[in-house]
């Protein structure tokens, strides 16, 4: 773990899954600029430490704990620091970590396998990361969290069975829990994100254009297209940080329970 300066007792604090790199990542450096003390999970320590390293460049304070979404005592072990470090505060849970899994693969020839792993990353780490923490913010009668969901989880499609489904049930884990938590003052919001132009998202289309003969700037044209968003545009990953700044502010306590679309248009 690494620890990019003192924290200080009176600052709020967040925890961000997915913290590694992408939207998690932004919205780490979002929250950090706010003055949070943010404690930044995920799997791989030294991208961790990465996105550590831009918060304490930029003034901040960050400490990375690197555990597996789906090990259960791994959650249960990381979360119990995370909670030493803070002096048992969380004010913001952020619950951004996601696989996409296959795509275009049809029920029937997804294996199994994959499958769990979209449900118990996508899905039941949220569960475990609320089932630790939650109880934390209804004791201190304050909390804010805000699940990052899909515009998959807002219609069904072909060959996505996986993902999809993961996405529609973090919707149901997101108002199950509003309902639970919200006379304890916590808020629980769903984000539900269109295409938001990350390095996967880029690395993919610069093989479709390679793969179609044009260059990426082309394939990214063509495949907005395909998507239709009226705005005309995809997602940045600041786009989905602001959502959550707003969520996580005075301005967002009234708010619990909402599924949030944010793609320029695509499901209207």
């Amino acid at each position: 773990m690494m620890n990019t300066s003192g924290a200080k007792q009176e600052m709020p604090v967040a925890l961000i899954t997915g913290a590694s790199s992408g939207t998690g990542r932004e919205i780490a450096l979002t929250l950090a600029s706010e003055g949070y003390r943010v404690a930044l999970a995920g799997r791989r320590l030294d991208a961790l430490n990465e996105t550590a390293a831009c918060i304490f460049e930029a003034g901040g304070t960050a400490q990375a704990f690197a555990f597996d979404l789906m090990n259960e005592q791994a959650v249960a072990d990381a979360l119990g620091a995370v909670l030493e470090w803070s002096d048992r505060r969380i004010d913001v849970l952020v619950n951004a970590a996601a696989i996409p899994g296959a795509v275009e693969v049809p029920i029937g020839k997804l294996p199994i396998a994959e499958f769990d792993a979209m449900i118990s990353t996508n899905l039941r780490g949220p569960f475990l990361t609320m089932t630790y923490l939650l109880p934390v913010m209804i004791e201190r009668g304050y909390g804010r969290i805000i699940n990052i969901g899909g515009n998959h989880g807002m219609r069904g499609r072909a060959g996505r069975v996986g993902y999809t489904s993961s996405k529609w049930g973090l919707r149901g884990l997101t108002r199950c829990a509003a309902l639970e938590a919200g006379r304890s003052g916590v808020t629980v919001n769903y984000i539900a994100p269109g295409p938001i132009a990350v390095d996967r998202m880029k690395r993919g289309w610069a093989e479709r254009g390679r793969r179609d003969g044009v260059d990426t700037s082309t394939a990214v044209a063509r495949y907005t297209a395909e998507m239709g968003p009226a705005l005309g545009k995809l997602n940045e990953p600041w786009d989905i940080a602001a959502m959550v700044s707003f969520l996580a502010s005075e301005g967002g306590r009234n708010i619990t329970g909402q599924e949030l679309v944010i793609d320029g248009g695509i499901v209207v």
